[in-house]
């Protein structure tokens, strides 16, 4: 009896420790994507480029926050638990996606690292932008 209890002990010490383990916070490099260049087109300009830049984000409940000349920023925020808010700088001729801040996805910015959730968001985000810019071209 106590060989079998020592042994149900260390199988739930051995399940503790691999559930902890995988509880630990997850990161990746943070991922800093160029300028994208747009084609010069009659129907591209900076605020056509905004437009689509705004609809991008729509397609995956991204919310403007605010917006000056030349830049937006966007905020994805998932059930209030992990939000990112990327600022968007754009014009005639492209844009540039930059991280601004984030909350609860083990950002550390010095290192450039962050949870891998930011980056699909931001992969997804890049997409969305670049489908809307193609609608443009074809108008």
């Amino acid at each position: 009896m106590i060989k079998n209890n020592r042994v149900k002990q260390l199988l739930v010490a051995a399940s503790l420790g691999l559930a902890l383990g995988t509880a630990q916070a997850r990161d990746e490099p943070m991922w800093n994507p160029d300028r994208v260049s747009v084609q010069q087109n009659a129907n591209i300009t900076a605020d056509s480029l905004r437009v689509a830049i705004i609809r991008g984000g729509a397609r995956r409940n991204w919310q403007l926050l605010d917006e000056a000349p030349g830049e937006v920023r966007l905020k994805q925020s998932r059930q209030g638990k992990h939000e990112a808010t990327v600022k968007v700088t754009y014009d005639a001729t492209g844009y540039q996606l930059s991280y601004a801040n984030s909350y609860n996805l083990n950002a550390d910015v010095e290192r450039q690292r962050i949870h891998p959730t930011y980056n699909m968001w931001l992969r997804n985000l890049s997409g969305d932008i670049a489908s809307e810019i193609t609608l443009l071209t074809l108008k």
